[in-house]
Parts: structure tokens; sequence; C-alpha cells
């Protein structure tokens, strides 16, 4: 397979509730950002027949027209339908000079549920 081009793909789908209001920024060259959090819930039984629920947090960025978007529209609490990219990014704390990591979803398509 050396040589070859081989299609990839990152892609995800959530569909959950907000965490809270935007955060709206911008980057170095002025481009509009927004920045929340995403909540998704899995309810299954376990082995006792017992019902449990295991929520996940997803990190959210937007930019630009979605930027807008969510300072505009989105609140917390809010049902949501995303779709995206998984990014990973590292950065030095400024502070401590300790690296910092975050997992994040690139939105480049949101629905207000």
């Amino acid at each position: 397979m050396r040589g070859l081009d081989v299609p990839t793909l990152n892609k995800v789908t959530l569909i959950g509730n907000i965490g809270q209001e935007p955060e709206i920024g911008s980057t170095n060259t002025g481009t509009k950002t927004a920045s929340f959090s995403v909540a998704t819930t899995e309810k299954y039984t376990d082995n006792q027949g017992v019902k449990k629920e295991s929520t996940q947090w997803h990190n959210i960025a937007c930019y630009k027209r979605l930027a807008e978007i969510a300072e505009n529209y989105l609140k917390k609490g809010s049902p949501l339908f995303i779709e995206g990219k998984l990014n990973y990014r590292s950065w030095e704390d400024p502070q401590t000079g300790q690296k910092k990591y975050r997992t994040e979803i690139i939105a480049n398509n949101i629905q207000m549920l």
C-alpha cells in the first residue's frame, strides 16, 4: 500500500444538550470563534437489571458564521445536532509552564432541535 493515497475520514455526529452559554472570542487574525460543551447521555441497564445513565461532555469549537449563530441563538440546556471533526491540540500554560491538552470537535454543521 505504500505510495497509494488511501482515503481517510474524520467525522463526528452528536445530538445532545448545550452545557453552558457559548464563549465568544476571536483568533489572532480576527476570525470569530465560539466554544461550548455538549452533553450526551447513554441510558442502559447493568448486569443486575438496574437502570443507569452515563453522561459524556464534549468540547465544541465553532468558527466564522457558525460562531455568529452560536452567539445569537444557542442557550444553555438547548438540544443541538452537531457534525464536525475531532481535533486534538496542546499548548503551554503561560502561568505554570505546564503542557495542557484539549480534545474538541470542530463543528462544520449545527442544527437547533
